[in-house]
């Protein structure tokens, strides 16, 4: 049963359910390789797409309960977008830079600790939701702009 001031779609749901994922791996994966393999690398990474993960979250509940225009304006949703923008370009490079050398170097996954690999694949992650960063604010800041504005 839909409430009242709600956005509520199958959709909507769907996207609420994989970034809350999001969040949720991104947390596990960033203290299961930081601290119980020691692959900073990886680590790092996986905290980072956690981070862009929930602003992803935080966007799409918001909407969802009709409060995007009291939480951002379209500035804070452009500023949302370079953020993934920039960090869509660093994960970018990264990702290739980890598989280019763990290949080159014939690196195995195991050690984990010494895995460029899996920080290949993180670095991978989080170039995901920097996309879904910047897709999304672009998206939102498209509704503010089109709902919200005196003219």
């Amino acid at each position: 049963m839909a409430e009242e001031g709600q956005i509520v779609s199958c959709s909507m749901k769907m996207k609420i359910f994989t970034s809350g994922l999001g969040v949720i791996l991104g947390c596990i994966a960033f203290f299961v390789f930081t601290f119980q393999f020691g692959n900073y690398h990886a680590g790092l990474w996986a905290l980072l797409s956690c981070a862009l993960a929930s602003i992803v979250l935080h966007q799409h509940l918001l909407y969802r309960n009709l409060q995007l225009q009291e939480w951002h304006t379209e500035h804070s949703l452009a500023a949302l977008r370079n953020l993934g923008i920039l960090t869509g370009l660093a994960s970018s490079v990264a990702s290739i830079y980890y598989v280019y050398t763990a290949v080159s170097e014939h690196q195995p996954t195991y050690p984990i600790r010494d895995s460029y690999l899996l920080g290949g694949v993180w670095a991978f992650m989080t170039l995901k939701w920097s996309v879904g960063t910047i897709y999304y604010s672009h998206k939102y800041k498209t509704i503010l702009a089109r709902e919200y504005s005196l003219f």
